[in-house]
């Protein structure tokens, strides 16, 4: 069936100025025009949409979340609730996720494939949920605060695990592998700015993905482990709070995507009181410079995309859209880039831009039809009033 979407705004996702007037027709679940009506030629067996004075843009992409965690002040609370009920609770958070605009979404890291069977229930029809692109177990050395997150982290020691432990999570159908080449923040007795997997460790987690045509992302703080990961040929680095001029250099050389998670540290501050105070204390010491080293990444060239952390405390599922804001408000981006972020950005950064990402020609009908300018005002992008419907494979979400 054609469907054509009339008389809209429409933004691409290509960091280009808003098309008026615009015509969206989509086929099937694929878009065969968007651009101005000037150029559209109605079609006698099209199904017209009038959307005058709405806006439409892509649907949205968030490239770090943890989809079994549920927000809890202290994260090992999750430890207490049973995998059952956990599996469940995350298909009606993916759910929520869809319904507020984020059509495709990244996993990084889930206790025991609940992951997997969260996204085989949305593929199956089940339940309604966004595009999943998951990689179980997140691969780790041994070291302090594993245990905070019990069997969401495949320990391993030296080249030879870390390879079989990057085989046991593609066998379980990864579409990417997570790392840690750094110490965490929410870990007890976790040291941020500490490197973790040795360069080698590493590369042979990347090898093993790539075979498959699979990318790898890493956990990363300080300088040291960024550098190992960059080096290691890591597609990309995961929070990179403590990057120095250097390293952004070097990540730019190699077009190595940063996935910062910025607004949850605020998140942080503003439960102080409900959170467990090692988290605070790390999180203190280094939100004001991140917001810094962010901005100069996107002067500097590196490639910048959307992610959230959606899952740890007090960063609810649903709420994505925080982060874009957030963006804009320390500006950090204009409005136009900060949605750019997440959408073609983030679609590259995950390896899913020949499908997703922009309102182009052969993609996806992905896209948000929106009551008002995001432009004007980006906080409408949190707004459930303000999101007039949803389009995922080219099927309204109900």
């Amino acid at each position: 069936m054609l469907t054509v979407f009339k008389n809209a705004t429409l933004l691409n996702g290509k960091d280009e100025q808003p098309v008026p007037d615009s015509v969206l027709a989509i086929e099937n679940n694929q878009i065969i025009f968007a651009g101005s009506n000037q150029f559209w030629q109605d079609k006698p067996e099209q199904h017209s949409i009038d959307l005058s004075g709405k806006w439409i843009i892509p649907g949205l992409i968030d490239c770090h979340i943890h989809m079994d965690l549920h927000g809890y002040s202290d994260t090992f609370q999750e430890n207490l609730v049973d995998e059952k009920l956990r599996t469940l609770r995350a298909a009606k958070e993916m759910s929520d996720t869809l319904r507020a605009g984020f059509t495709t979404v990244r996993n990084v890291g889930t206790v025991n494939y609940i992951d997997f069977a969260v996204k085989t229930g949305i593929e199956a029809g089940y339940f309604i949920g966004p595009r999943i692109s998951t990689a179980g177990k997140i691969i780790s050395m041994t070291c302090s605060g594993t245990e905070y997150f019990d069997g969401m982290y495949r320990i391993a020691d030296g080249v030879d695990e870390c390879r079989k432990a990057a085989r046991e999570q593609l066998k379980e159908g990864a579409d990417l592998l997570k790392l840690m080449a750094t110490g965490a923040v929410m870990n007890p007795g976790g040291v941020p700015g500490a490197p973790q997997l040795n360069v080698d460790e590493i590369r042979a987690v990347v090898e093993e993905g790539e075979k498959l045509g699979k990318h790898t992302a890493a956990h990363a703080h300080g300088t040291q482990g960024i550098i190992n990961a960059v080096t290691a040929g890591v597609h990309t680095i995961e929070h990179g709070t403590m990057a120095t001029d250097e390293v952004l250099e070097i990540m730019a050389s190699h077009k190595t995507y940063l996935i910062p998670t910025l607004s949850l540290h605020d998140l942080f501050e503003a439960h102080s009181d409900q959170i467990p105070r090692f988290i605070v204390e790390k999180s203190r010491a280094m939100q004001e410079p991140y917001i810094e080293i962010v901005k100069k990444a996107v002067r500097m060239g590196v490639p910048v995309a959307m992610g959230t952390d959606a899952g740890t405390n007090y960063n609810y599922h649903g709420k994505n859209a925080a982060e874009i804001i957030y963006l804009v408000k320390k500006e950090i981006m204009s409005p136009l880039q900060a949605i750019t972020a997440a959408t073609k950005t983030a679609s590259e950064a995950i390896r899913m831009d020949h499908e997703i990402g922009t309102l182009e020609v052969g993609k996806l009908a992905d896209f948000i039809v929106l009551n008002n300018n995001p432009l004007d005002d980006i906080q409408i992008l949190s707004k459930t009033d303000e999101i007039e419907s949803v389009y995922k494979n080219g099927k309204v979400v109900s």
